[in-house]
């Protein structure tokens, strides 16, 4: 079992970009760039977090996680990961960890 991970970059929405992060094991979804957020950006983004959860299911992956660090943990950062279908997983002293099933 490898715990090196290997992040891809360069998946972009209309006004955002989101990096994938993954390891034999663990997916997690980064979420860069947002320009602008509005309904029509939610839409994409929900829309991509289920094509590629049907993909990474397909290979083998029990959920996707996002990685939000303490500089990260704005409201609307963590109203963002809710409303798209992640669930609190773990707290650390310098992150929060989201799940998504």
């Amino acid at each position: 079992m490898s715990t090196e991970s290997t992040r891809l970059k360069g998946i972009r929405g209309d006004t955002f970009g989101v990096d994938l992060e993954y390891t034999e094991e663990l997916v997690f979804i980064h979420f860069s760039d947002i320009e602008k957020f509005n309904v029509s950006v939610f839409r994409q983004m929900r829309s991509l977090l289920k094509d590629w959860w049907v993909f990474f299911k397909i290979q083998g992956y029990k959920a996707i996680f996002a990685h939000l660090p303490n500089d990260h943990q704005q409201p609307k950062n963590i109203r963002l990961l809710t409303k798209l279908g992640f669930k609190p997983h773990i707290k650390t002293a310098d992150s929060l960890v989201f799940i998504y099933r």
